[in-house]
């Protein structure tokens, strides 16, 4: 019988996403593929309200807003992620997310802590395998120009990303 370690997420549980992230795709006007991929997401109260210069106008009646989670404890590997990517992740943890839709450096962090954690690209990536979005490459190109660089993987991998996506179809 496996030994290995429990998932810190749940199967059945929200999406729960960071500012960063959620930044770029309003950036890229691709917000809406969140409740089309995952169904119900949720923000942590804190991050809404650090959201206000970019959500003003939006309604975005398919997000939660849920009140943050001081209390909950972080696991030592994600315990020194910046305070918004930290609150995210206490709510997370707290209402049994089944992903946390977050970037680096603390997705991988996340990841080695057992929490199931995506960035934008591979959102984008099942966006596109799921017939959501017809190519992957002009968001990553917007994302860029727009100034959302940082949730894009190093230039390596992204080629990688483009030689596989070729070879989907």
């Amino acid at each position: 019988m496996p030994t290995g370690r429990k998932t810190l997420t749940t199967d059945d549980g929200p999406a729960v996403v960071s500012e960063k992230s959620l930044r770029a795709l309003v950036a890229i006007r691709r917000e809406k593929l969140l409740p089309l991929l995952y169904g119900r997401v949720v923000a942590a109260r804190s991050v809404r309200e650090a959201m206000r210069d970019v959500l003003a106008d939006k309604a975005l009646e398919w997000l939660e807003v849920a009140d943050d989670r001081p209390e909950q404890a972080l696991p030592a590997r994600v315990a020194n992620a910046n305070p918004s990517d930290a609150a995210t992740l206490r709510l997370a943890l707290g209402i049994g997310a089944s992903i946390v839709i977050l970037e680096e450096p603390v997705k991988e962090k996340a990841k080695l802590s057992f929490i199931k954690a995506e960035g934008v690209v591979s959102m984008l990536v099942l966006a596109y395998r799921q017939g959501h979005l017809s190519a992957v490459r002009p968001m990553v190109v917007a994302l860029e120009k727009l100034g959302h660089g940082a949730v894009l993987p190093p230039p390596e991998r992204l080629e990688a990303l483009w030689v596989a996506l070729e070879k989907l179809g």
